[in-house]
């Protein structure tokens, strides 16, 4: 896929979140944007299926998660959903979402290399995350710690950096 093809197919999803957020439900916008997060970022194990596990037991966003998976495919292969509740488990994924009921464990997590960890709290891009969700002006968006993932075994695309609000 063209350099300018994607960089337009995360923008129009970056624009359009608002829409989106109010037909849709807020979960369910996280869960196309940690779609195109798969897209945008390589493991170092680049051909397989991409396993995110989602840290703790939420019904809506699993079901939103769980509708992206059916619909979607990484680059490798499929995306396969997991809920999980030791936070000791999260280096089994190559991809941790942590509501922000359980973010609490976030220290426990930030030494992660080969894990996108990936938050939805204020403030948790600063304490340890990879990529935080956020709601400025009524569209969700994205920081990123850029000086910690690119201390990591990810290889994320310039288009998605330049998205994201750098922390």
């Amino acid at each position: 896929m063209k350099t300018t093809t994607i960089a337009k197919l995360i923008i129009a999803l970056w624009i359009t979140s608002a829409p989106l957020l109010a037909q849709t439900g807020e979960n369910k916008v996280k869960s196309l944007f940690v779609y195109n997060f798969t897209r945008y970022i390589q493991w170092p194990q680049t051909e397989q299926d991409v396993i995110i596990g989602v840290l703790g037991h939420d019904a809506d966003l699993m079901a939103a998660f769980n509708e992206m998976a059916s619909k979607k495919t990484a680059t490798g292969g499929k995306i396969i959903i997991k809920e999980f509740s030791n936070p000791a488990e999260s280096g089994n994924y190559h991809m941790v979402y942590i509501p922000a009921n359980n973010s609490k464990v976030i220290s426990q997590l930030s030494n992660l290399n080969k894990t996108l960890i990936v938050t939805e709290k204020p403030g948790l891009a600063q304490a340890g995350s990879d990529i935080n969700f956020i709601n400025k002006d009524g569209k969700i968006r994205f920081e990123m710690n850029i000086a910690k993932i690119d201390n990591t075994e990810l290889k994320v695309s310039s288009q998605l950096k330049s998205l994201a609000i750098a922390i």
